[in-house]
């Protein structure tokens, strides 16, 4: 998950587990690169005191707001009945139809909980970047359309831990299998 030349990077780089978001990040550019269901638990804290953060995720999940309901439940629930509430919760909360694009992921993806991940996007501070990255360069993460984005801080976010739950369809392996399979 780190991207080529990292050590060109000047800026301060951190691993999800390697802070807790308390002014640590007051007045800087952060970037965020990871997968969804980490993103949506880490912009929140960051955004609050960030002065711009960039997510650059590397999937998308399904994303549906916490609950009060047991997480049994969510394991119990037919796949197809999930992706199409979690379909519903990004079109209510994400207007902007080129943002939500973005954000949808494959019908087999992880599925994530949490309730401000949405709202904190669409601030003016921050952004979603879904171009791969090419590489870090000194001052910041460059992707492979061209664009260096400059950064002070750069946090690495994994999804271990954050997906409550895989969407695959019956019968379909999910995409990480495929490409294993691929390879082999």
């Amino acid at each position: 998950m780190i991207p080529p030349h990292a050590d060109t990077f000047t800026g301060r780089q951190l691993h999800r587990t390697d802070f807790r978001p308390r002014h640590e990040f007051t007045g800087e550019r952060v970037a965020i690169i990871g997968g969804g269901a980490a993103a949506a638990r880490l912009l929140p804290g960051i955004a609050a005191e960030a002065a711009r953060v960039t997510v650059f995720q590397t999937d998308a999940v399904w994303i549906l707001p916490r609950t009060p309901l047991p997480g049994t439940l969510l394991r119990r629930l037919p796949p197809p009945l999930l992706r199409a509430a979690a379909r519903a919760n990004l079109r209510a909360q994400v207007r902007d139809s080129w943002l939500r694009h973005r954000l949808t992921p494959d019908d087999d993806a992880g599925l994530a909980l949490h309730n401000s991940y949405y709202r904190t996007l669409r601030q003016p501070h921050c952004a979603l970047v879904t171009w791969p990255i090419a590489r870090l360069s000194p001052l910041g993460v460059r992707t492979v359309d061209g664009i260096e984005h400059r950064v002070d801080s750069i946090v690495y976010a994994d999804d271990t831990g954050h997906v409550v739950r895989r969407l695959a369809r019956p019968g379909r392996l999910p995409a990480s299998a495929t490409r294993l399979k691929e390879t082999a």
